[in-house]
């Protein structure tokens, strides 16, 4: 099951380049919050409340602070930007979500197990790093287990080759090769690598991906106006 923390966030109505630059001075970081039929709300962030929580899913109680107002959402990470170089937050996107609505979502892939042709020469060669599926946001699992205990020389495990809960619906093609022992010759590049990596699918909310479109053209003005 998810990690779910619950973080206080604050609305904010003015934008802009200076806006942002003054927020990070101060400690926070701008944000947006958008998606579900309702308008992008550009938000105020503690990046400490979120840092440790970038990587993987996880669940946010928001309780946004508007006018002196508090409203409680329902929310993922969808996005998030860094600093290149010092590597500090910059912004975050959330999306709002529903706990009996399935959303699309990517989930690591984690390998377990000694392969066999490893032994004998080869080399593990892991080709997808994480795996898409449909699930309600309970059940997403934190990642994805597979077994390569029994890959001699040769030997490859796909998608469809992975045991998942039944309330969780893969997305990902089924003949996707995750893992294979090859030998040394034979070794994938990374660039090989990104280009497997570019055919992903973006994650989304099942059924709002017109209504996503129209989120995210507001939430790109948004972005400009703060780089």
């Amino acid at each position: 099951m998810m990690e779910r923390y619950e973080i206080k966030v604050e609305a904010r109505e003015e934008t802009g380049k200076g806006v942002a630059r003054r927020l990070r001075r101060e400690g926070k970081i701008p944000g947006v919050i958008y998606g579900k039929g309702q308008d992008p709300k550009a938000l105020i962030v503690d990046p400490l409340d979120i840092n440790k929580r970038l990587f993987g899913n996880a669940i946010f109680d928001l309780t946004i602070v508007d006018d002196g107002e508090e409203k409680e959402e329902l929310a993922m990470i969808k996005d998030y930007q860094k600093d290149v170089i010092k590597e500090d937050l910059l912004h975050v996107d959330f999306q709002h979500i529903s706990m009996d609505e399935k959303i699309s979502v990517t989930v690591p892939i984690h390998l377990e197990g000694s392969a066999p042709g490893v032994q004998e020469g080869g080399v593990l060669q892991k080709l997808m790093r994480e795996l898409e599926i449909e699930a309600l946001p309970e059940d997403i699992p934190e990642e994805i287990v597979l077994d390569v205990g029994e890959l001699t020389m040769g030997d490859s495990l796909q998608v469809s080759d992975l045991e998942v809960d039944e309330d969780i619906d893969i997305l990902s093609p089924y003949d996707n090769v995750i893992v294979t022992v090859v030998t040394p010759s034979e070794e994938i590049t990374e660039e090989d690598e990104e280009e497997l990596e570019e055919e992903f699918i973006e994650p989304e909310v099942i059924g709002e991906e017109d209504e996503d479109e129209e989120a995210m053209e507001d939430e790109e003005e948004v972005e400009r106006e703060e780089e």
